[in-house]
């Protein structure tokens, strides 16, 4: 994945998009995004380029469904108790280079197990995962979201399975961005889901050439 994320910066710059200072190759980039604010480690001390006063936050959240509201208050309580808050805002894990961001999408929810909170279909998300959707559609302004990766968890939040409404959570995230998902072609089922519930454009790509594993250590001198 962090292959995939330098070759689409390089083909941007080709192409003539303003991007500053991205790094070069993908130990850079993961160095970069571990060294800031991330889903694992969200310290209180850690900087952050993207930053959403409660105040906004307050504003923009107004603007939803009572009932998606509602479900938020009632699963996370108030976002001063997010992880992503502190000094009276959300200090998101995103990392800015011109007119390009890159992050990594706040954790579908938190105290809980990370697998199991995946694809619940009745987990609300919490406050700082909805604020890092505020933050990239109205304060950055992104004109796209390219989704690079497996799949993310935006596809499987509570909601309609098609024709989604203003009560549905992949439509309050998503909001108006158009999506561009480079997505395994292995994995149909998946893909259609995203496409769905998210509106997103696909772009397969062919599984990774295959070739025999062996075996290893105590298992190949059993085998043996």
């Amino acid at each position: 994945t962090p292959a995939s994320v330098i070759a689409i910066l390089e083909a941007m710059q080709s192409a003539g998009y303003h991007i500053n200072h991205a790094p070069r190759d993908a130990a850079a980039l993961m160095a970069l995004i571990n060294d800031g604010v991330t889903n694992s480690r969200v310290s209180q001390s850690r900087r952050s380029e993207a930053i959403l006063p409660l105040a906004d936050y307050q504003r923009y959240v107004a603007q939803i469904s009572p009932t998606a509201q509602q479900m938020m208050t009632d699963q996370w309580e108030e976002p001063q108790g997010d992880p992503f808050f502190r000094d009276g805002a959300f200090h998101l894990p995103v990392h800015i280079f011109g007119h390009i961001a890159i992050a990594v999408p706040p954790a579908r929810g938190y105290n809980i197990h990370p697998k199991s909170s995946y694809h619940d279909p009745a987990l609300p998300p919490p406050h700082g995962y909805l604020a890092f959707h505020f933050w990239l559609e109205h304060v950055f302004q992104a004109q796209a979201a390219v989704h690079v990766g497996k799949h993310g968890n935006l596809e499987w939040l509570p909601g309609k399975a098609v024709s989604l409404s203003a009560d549905c959570f992949p439509e309050i995230c998503g909001g108006t961005m158009p999506t561009i998902y480079p997505f395994i072609v292995n994995d149909p089922g998946e893909g259609t889901q995203a496409k769905r519930r998210i509106s997103a454009t696909i772009i397969d790509h062919l599984t990774p050439p295959l070739t025999r594993a062996e075996s290893y250590g105590p298992l190949k001198q059993l085998e043996a």
